[in-house]
């Protein structure tokens, strides 16, 4: 996971308020730039081959857009060695304003966290990079979800697949929520 503060708060919350017995969702925190997250990804994924449940396990990355020059080299490196891919361009915050309205037009960085300090009062991008409050997660995940896979669908009709604005945020928080559905209960 790339970013420090606001992506760990956000997947944090959401596994407290959809959590289940039997889905375990490890983050490895702060990794750095896109490269960097999906190396120390491949040491996570090397440690799973032996584990009892490997074939069962998945592996995400998640990181940003940004203006990180290795973007495209941590996509191909992630994608070629089986790890799922939660990307967001231009930024995290976008799945934030996903939650509040639609956004099809372009932004950068800076745009997309002053429109989500507009909507969403708890978040200021100077001071408290969280948008992650309870209430949010559990009322607005599925609308951003919703929302996300129009943009994508949008982009590939377009013939810019993962182009400015989209996220597949949405796409490792519901194989969270199928993995508790995917795997059996241990006796209790």
């Amino acid at each position: 996971m790339e970013g420090s503060v606001t992506e760990p708060q956000y997947i944090d919350v959401f596994r407290q308020c959809f959590g289940h017995r039997n889905a375990r969702l490890q983050m490895v925190r702060g990794a750095g730039d896109p490269c960097s997250v999906v190396e120390r990804a491949i040491e996570e994924l090397d440690k799973l081959t032996n584990d009892a449940l490997a074939g069962q396990d998945t592996v995400w990355v998640m990181f940003d857009r940004d203006t990180h020059p290795g973007f495209q080299e941590a996509r191909n490196r992630a994608s070629s060695v089986g790890i799922r891919l939660a990307v967001s361009n231009p930024c995290f915050e976008l799945w934030g304003i996903l939650r509040f309205q639609d956004q099809n037009a372009h932004l950068d960085q800076r745009e997309c966290q002053r429109v989500l300090e507009e909507l969403c009062s708890q978040y200021n991008r100077r001071s408290n990079k969280v948008f992650a409050s309870e209430e949010l997660v559990r009322t607005g995940s599925a609308i951003a979800a919703t929302r996300a896979r129009r943009l994508l669908d949008l982009h590939n009709c377009n013939g810019t697949p993962g182009g400015c604005p989209s996220t597949t945020v949405h796409e490792l928080l519901e194989c969270y929520l199928r993995m508790d559905l995917a795997r059996p209960r241990p006796d209790d």
